[in-house]
């Protein structure tokens, strides 16, 4: 049976270990979902994260505020809206999370389970509130220790499977709290 093509980001994989509210710059400029990528700018504002080596994670977004205490009214937070925002991060250095992988040019292998790779963008629901990021799948599973993510093992989910579309168990590995580790077993 193939695996669903369901895109949803970064999305949480067990026990939530830390989360935490960080202020967006007023009126941000892009749209952002649930799942998605954050890292802070130099002036400490989270901003969505960009995808390739070298390029650090803060935490995954889970919940956006207007206040530190009032949830935004969308299922996502709407580019341009007015004001001081909040984001809710996921922002554990350990914190595991479930992403798919986009298959593009290949798809990733059980040998590639401790190995680094990288994320690639994607366009978020503005019906769900869901993210579009995943796995690159074309980076593979390295060494580079300043690659985005470590793979973990592939999520024991039913109805999926190592190909097309498999969803993987990942930790950030180049976390803006700690630093990125050589990949191993690959």
């Amino acid at each position: 049976m193939a695996n669903t093509d369901a895109a949803r980001g970064l999305q949480i994989a067990g026990p939530l270990l830390s989360c935490r509210m960080y202020k967006m710059s007023s009126a941000y400029a892009q749209d952002l979902f649930i799942g998605d990528p954050m890292a802070l700018d130099a002036s400490g504002n989270a901003i969505i994260a960009t995808a390739g080596t070298a390029n650090v994670i803060q935490g995954v977004a889970i919940g956006f505020f207007t206040s530190e205490f009032v949830p935004l009214s969308t299922v996502y937070h709407p580019s341009g809206t007015a004001g001081v925002n909040y984001v809710l991060l996921a922002d554990d250095p350990r914190q595991l999370f479930v992403i798919q992988e986009d298959s593009d040019g290949g798809s990733l292998a059980l040998t590639d389970i401790a190995g680094n790779t990288l994320l690639v963008s994607g366009t978020g629901s503005s019906v769900t509130g869901q993210s579009g990021w995943e796995i690159d799948s074309s980076a593979g599973g390295d060494s580079t220790a300043a690659d985005q993510l470590r793979l973990i093992n592939i999520a024991r989910i039913p109805g999926n499977a190592i190909g097309t579309n498999c969803k993987w168990i990942i930790r950030i590995n180049n976390h803006q709290a700690n630093q990125g580790i050589v990949g191993v077993g690959i």
